[in-house]
């Protein structure tokens, strides 16, 4: 099975570095940035959605209408509709010698 597009993604840096399973199901209106992976493996992405550079969709994970998912972000769970997805704030952790 190949992947499905319901109409062709938008990819304002172009397609360089995205790499998308072969069998998700995409909806339309997607916005995809440099360097998503969308991995093989029961992945289901609605209408309206937006992956910011460098997220990564994991295996059995379904992305609802209208999601806004984060630079980054790696998206292990459901994410329901109408929903914006991002990382919680970088931390520094100070090696002590």
């Amino acid at each position: 099975m190949e992947a499905y597009f319901d109409t062709p993604p938008h990819l304002p840096h172009g397609p360089d570095g995205i790499i998308v399973g072969h069998d998700a199901i995409i909806g339309s209106n997607i916005t995809i940035y440099q360097h998503v992976t969308i991995a093989h493996g029961n992945v289901m992405i609605g209408d309206n959605v937006m992956l910011g550079a460098g997220a990564v969709v994991l295996p059995n994970v379904t992305i609802g209408n209208n999601v806004k998912v984060g630079a980054n972000c790696v998206v292990v769970e459901d994410i329901p509709d109408n929903s914006t997805v991002v990382l919680s704030k970088p931390r520094v952790i100070t090696r002590i010698l």
